[in-house]
């Protein structure tokens, strides 16, 4: 990538996104992903306004940007790794936003539809990747739903060509803790067998070091500060996951697990409670 990517203050034509979306790009940092189609599209990107919020929640913990890059690896990863099967073509996104991860997958995978939900913007994501150096045309939908609504969605979905009766991966990435259960369980129930579902969550703070709860339980008041909604914050835990009666849970991995991963050096994250989020692998059902 360019050195202005992932910046505060990148010249030329570039379109400003929202405080909260540009937080979690400032902390993806360049490294995150790979393709041509993602790095042209990060140069569109105009982070500025993320600025405060970003300055504010690393005055909390320094590290925080780690949370991010270990979780954005991990998911890519296990994306990767279940698309390459070709048991899958079909990719739902909840709560996209700006992210790219779904520009990346459609970029490897020339025969994958990605669709991709939100509320808001995604009008002007389309406009974005418009153009964009895809391997195989745009098989990228960035869809206006409420993710609450769940048969809005589905409609919504099926209009722009998603294929119910066949297997999808659904990946839920930094959204979890802003819906409700019922709206999470409501997605997993509109996938048909043979569909797989990443799903990354907030731990309980109970299940937290005591040394390190102010570290969640602050970042996100700063960050609920910059958002309409005054909703309290879902949690989930394995046990929960496990207890679903319409997926079951392949695997979990903790913050610590990822860690040893990508990073075995650093440890960060020496045990499982000293980290707040998880990321679990479930399948549909049958």
């Amino acid at each position: 990538m360019t050195d202005c990517n992932f910046s505060f203050d990148c010249p030329g034509e570039t379109t400003a996104i929202g405080d909260t979306s540009a937080l979690v790009l400032l902390w993806c940092g360049p490294e995150i992903y790979r393709s041509n189609a993602v790095k042209n599209y990060a140069e569109k990107l105009d982070l500025r306004k993320g600025k405060e919020l970003f300055n504010r929640c690393n005055a909390i913990w320094p590290d925080y940007g780690s949370v991010i890059r270990y979780r954005k690896l991990f998911i890519d990863e296990i994306s990767e790794s279940i698309l390459k099967t070709g048991n899958i073509r079909q990719v739902i996104i909840p709560g996209a936003g700006f992210a790219m991860q779904g520009i990346e997958l459609v970029s490897l995978f020339p025969d994958l539809t990605v669709f991709e939900l939100d509320m808001n913007h995604m009008q002007t994501k389309q406009k974005l990747t418009a153009g964009l150096p895809f391997a195989a045309g745009s098989n990228l939908h960035c869809l206006l739903a409420d993710i609450e609504n769940s048969d809005r969605c589905e409609t919504v979905l099926a209009e722009a060509g998603w294929k119910k009766n066949e297997p999808t991966l659904l990946i839920a990435e930094g959204i979890s803790y802003y819906v409700s259960r019922k709206s999470v369980r409501r997605q997993w129930k509109m996938l048909a067998q043979g569909s797989a579902i990443i799903f990354e969550y907030l731990v309980p703070l109970s299940m937290v070091s005591p040394s390190r709860k102010f570290i969640p339980e602050k970042v996100f008041q700063e960050i609920i500060s910059y958002c309409p909604s005054d909703t309290p914050l879902t949690h989930w835990s394995e046990q929960k996951l496990k207890n679903e009666h319409d997926v079951i849970l392949e695997r979990c991995c903790s913050l610590s697990d990822i860690e040893r991963q990508y990073d075995p050096e650093r440890r960060l994250f020496q045990e499982r409670k000293d980290g707040w989020i998880e990321i679990a692998f479930l399948s549909r059902k049958n």
